[in-house]
């Protein structure tokens, strides 16, 4: 047989391959994905991917166990034990082989489980009939939430290409339950909406507010307003060591939270937004030492550590806004979002964003922008000029609808009314009429 020629064979190694149906082992991790993403109960997902991955790792026995409340491992779905064992069979983290492979975040398999001193019995069970037991822990977001465990009858080690096969089918199980947590949100956001309608039956209704539109786009959500945490009693007797340890907390929290939100908006940030270069005036506030060395000098002064913040956020903002660089100006916008960030932290009263919430504020920082960005949040108003939002370019990038100059917001909107944005216009608490018409005209990007 004549042998084609290298030149030939390499044109054909890029020519693209529809792989067909009847690969078994194919078929069935693709089938997995799709049950995962069913319209159904999670238990009912659950159970019919115990049922898959049985069949396709070729054990008698699947089992999966989640994390609740108490932080207790509970039995949510099985194939090979009786029903009635879902919901009963629990154990706490460390326990039994299945608790300590969660407790470790790593794969433990047993050839036979009766000889090993973790091994944990559970009445009813019969266990023994299928000694020979591999669990994967289900790892969420670097934090352990359950385990997959499955269990054959013949007691031979879990090879190397069986424990990789496992661990490849907890992603699924991971997407069902992140699925069923989506469409929890929705319901309760749902709820929450007629919650607040039947509340806001006395707000005002279907006023029209004009603004500035800063980053197009439409939307509709409910309002959240910053709002500042209650003032602290003043203490005359604070303990200098206590409140430097209380900013200190603080100020770890802070650049915590501030370095989580950066990581992400790196990651998701769209190509060629120079997202790097947009975060500068966020990470000016952080990486600013001598601010920070400030606020201490201020209790070793003998203020509290929120007079400590507040006074030294002062002192920059004064100088950084009368300079007449505009980047500098910016930092000013920053560094009060800061402030107001540490001092929630330390008087216990955050700013949170939701999904569908749209967010009122004078002006519209850099670390606010990712935050309502991550949390899917829908638009952000303002009352101030666009150029006095330094965060207006991490908008764009990721495409946030926001209005700026909208004037008069704060003497109509509170926490929770109902917000409809199209274009340059906004509607307070719109009828019903108004949203139907709305989510018409906008239903392929809502």
């Amino acid at each position: 047989m004549l042998e084609r020629p290298k030149k030939f064979r390499r044109r054909l190694a890029t020519v693209p391959r529809v792989h067909a149906r009847g690969d078994a082992s194919l078929d069935a991790m693709l089938a997995l994905t799709e049950v995962a993403s069913r319209q159904l109960p999670v238990d009912q997902v659950l159970a019919e991917l115990c049922e898959r991955i049985a069949r396709l790792l070729r054990v008698e026995v699947c089992s999966i166990y989640l994390s609740d409340v108490d932080a207790e491992l509970v039995l949510r779905a099985t194939h090979g034990y009786p029903q009635t064992a879902v919901g009963q069979v629990r154990m706490r983290i460390g326990e039994g082989l299945t608790g300590f492979a969660v407790e470790c975040m790593r794969p433990v398999s047993v050839a036979r489980t009766t000889t090993d001193g973790r091994n944990k019995a559970f009445e009813g069970l019969d266990e023994q009939r299928f000694p020979s037991l591999c669990a994967v822990p289900l790892v969420d977001g670097g934090r352990p939430i359950g385990a997959l465990v499955v269990q054959r009858r013949q007691p031979r080690a879990f090879g190397q290409r069986e424990m990789v096969l496992a661990a490849a089918v907890a992603p699924p199980i991971l997407f069902a339950l992140e699925r069923a947590r989506v469409r929890s949100q929705v319901r309760r956001a749902e709820a929450a909406e007629i919650e607040a309608d039947d509340r806001h039956g006395e707000r005002p209704q279907g006023v029209q507010l004009v603004g500035e539109s800063a980053v197009p786009g439409h939307a509709l959500g409910r309002i959240v307003v910053r709002r500042d945490a209650a003032e602290v009693a003043p203490d005359h007797k604070r303990n200098i060591l206590d409140e430097r340890a209380r900013l200190g907390a603080a100020l770890a929290r802070a650049a915590e939270e501030t370095n989580q939100l950066e990581e992400w908006a790196l990651r998701h940030a769209p190509p060629n937004s120079s997202m790097l270069a947009l975060l500068s005036p966020s990470r000016f506030v952080l990486d600013d030492a001598r601010l920070r060395e400030r606020m201490f000098e201020n209790i070793e002064g003998g203020l509290s550590a929120e007079a400590a913040v507040e006074r030294a956020l002062n002192e920059y903002a004064r100088v950084l806004s009368a300079a007449p660089d505009a980047m500098l100006a910016a930092r000013a916008f920053e560094i009060e979002a800061h402030g107001a960030q540490l001092l929630g932290e330390l008087r216990g009263a955050q700013t949170l964003f939701s999904p569908g919430c749209v967010f009122a504020t004078a002006r519209l920082t850099v670390h606010e922008s990712i935050a309502l960005v991550r949390a899917h949040g829908t638009a952000a108003l303002c009352t101030r000029p666009a150029r006095e939002s330094p965060g207006l370019s991490v908008a764009r990038a990721f495409l946030l609808p926001v209005l700026s100059s909208v004037a008069e917001l704060f003497r109509w909107v509170t926490t929770g009314d109902r917000i409809l944005i199209d274009g340059a216009t906004v509607i307070v608490n719109p009828s019903r009429v108004d949203v139907a018409g709305f989510r018409k005209a906008h239903r392929a990007s809502l």
